[in-house]
């Protein structure tokens, strides 16, 4: 009996087991989302943290974090490593470009103790097309054809 007993507990045990480190936030363009660590910060030595809801596009993301009793071994987004920073205020990777769709998956991987923590946030907008920098041109361009003839037209 004590057997069987042991063996449902064990069973139960592993059925609520989770890896603490890893979960997806939703985001949406030009909205800045916080993340943070849960129970136990890099349990098993990586957090990876998903954000998802964009389409395939190009993006610039801005992201920055801080620690507290963390040592970060490696940080990247999406494949592209984040520079580990160790300073008392917030790091900022100021802009990168990922050509890709959802999700964007940041994989953090390091060492870390009862008493570590950490947070950031994370911004993601969309980057325009070469196209609609050559129609604005274009159009600016016709702007000053217009007010041209105008100024030639009160002379």
């Amino acid at each position: 009996m004590k057997l069987k007993l042991l063996a449902a507990a064990l069973l139960a045990g592993a059925a609520f087991s989770a890896s603490a480190g890893d979960y997806s936030l939703p985001i949406t363009l030009n909205a800045t989302y916080d993340f943070w660590d849960l129970d136990t910060p890099l349990d098993g030595g990586v957090d990876t943290i998903k954000f998802t809801g964009l389409a395939a596009g190009t993006y610039k993301v801005d992201l920055s974090y801080s620690t507290n009793y963390l040592t970060f071994a490696s940080i990247t987004l999406n494949s592209v490593s984040v520079p580990t920073i160790y300073s008392a205020t917030p790091y900022t990777l100021g802009a990168i470009t990922i050509e890709t769709g959802s999700p964007f998956t940041l994989v953090l991987t390091g060492t870390a103790n009862s008493l570590s923590s950490y947070s950031g946030h994370i911004t993601v907008t969309a980057v325009p097309e070469p196209a609609t920098y050559g129609m604005m041109l274009g159009g600016l361009g016709l702007l000053g054809l217009a007010a041209r003839r105008k100024s030639k037209k009160q002379s």
